[in-house]
C-alpha cells in the first residue's frame, strides 16, 4: 500500500508580546514562574505505569502557573556567530494533563502541544514575546473542536508571558 499525503491550508494568528524589559530579564521572569519539567522522570513514570505518580508530578511542576518549560533552546549565540545581532531562545511550554484535552481527539496535538515560544530582542529594539494564538492554530483541526483547552490556553498562558513582560 502506498502512501497518502493531503494538504490542508493552514494559516495562524501570531500573537506577539512587547517588553520594554531586556532579554535577559524577560528570560529570567519566564524561568522563574515556569519549572522545568523532566522527561527523565516522565519516562520512570511511564516505565512503572504510574498515572497517579505522574499526574502529582505534573501537579507539582506547573504550580503555580499551571505550566511548565519541556524544553528551551538559545537561538541567539549561533545567530550572533553568524552576523545576526539578535537575542533569541526557544520554549516549549504546556502541561500534560490539560493537554489530554486535546489528544483524546487527535494524536496530532502533538504539533501545537506543548505550545512554541520565542522571545528574542534584536540589538536596539524591544524584547518580544511570540507564539501562536493556540484557538487559531487548532480550529485548523475540525476533531479538536469540542475541546476548551485551546481556549484556556490563550487566556491563561498568553497571562503568564505577558506577566513576564510587564
Amino acid at each position: 500500500m502506498s502512501a497518502q499525503t493531503t494538504l490542508t491550508k493552514f494559516d495562524g494568528v501570531l500573537i506577539t508580546i512587547r517588553s520594554k524589559k531586556s532579554f535577559f530579564e524577560v528570560t529570567k521572569a519566564i524561568e522563574s514562574s515556569l519549572k522545568r519539567f523532566s522527561l527523565p522522570k516522565q519516562i520512570e513514570y511511564m516505565a512503572h505505569a504510574d498515572l497517579e505518580g505522574f499526574e502529582a508530578y505534573v501537579n507539582e511542576v506547573a504550580t503555580p502557573s499551571k505550566f511548565c518549560i519541556f524544553w528551551e533552546m538559545e537561538q541567539g549565540p549561533a545567530m550572533r556567530l553568524a552576523g545576526i545581532p539578535i537575542e533569541s531562545k526557544f520554549y516549549l511550554v504546556g502541561n500534560a494533563i490539560i493537554a489530554r484535552g486535546l489528544f483524546r481527539y487527535t494524536a496530532a496535538a502533538g504539533l501545537g502541544a506543548p505550545v512554541r515560544i520565542c522571545v528574542s530582542q534584536r540589538d536596539g529594539e524591544e524584547t518580544r514575546i511570540d507564539l501562536d494564538q493556540v484557538t487559531a492554530f487548532f480550529s485548523k483541526f475540525p476533531e479538536t473542536r469540542p475541546s476548551d483547552v485551546p481556549k484556556l490556553l490563550d487566556t491563561e498562558m498568553v497571562k503568564v508571558f505577558e506577566d513576564a513582560a510587564a
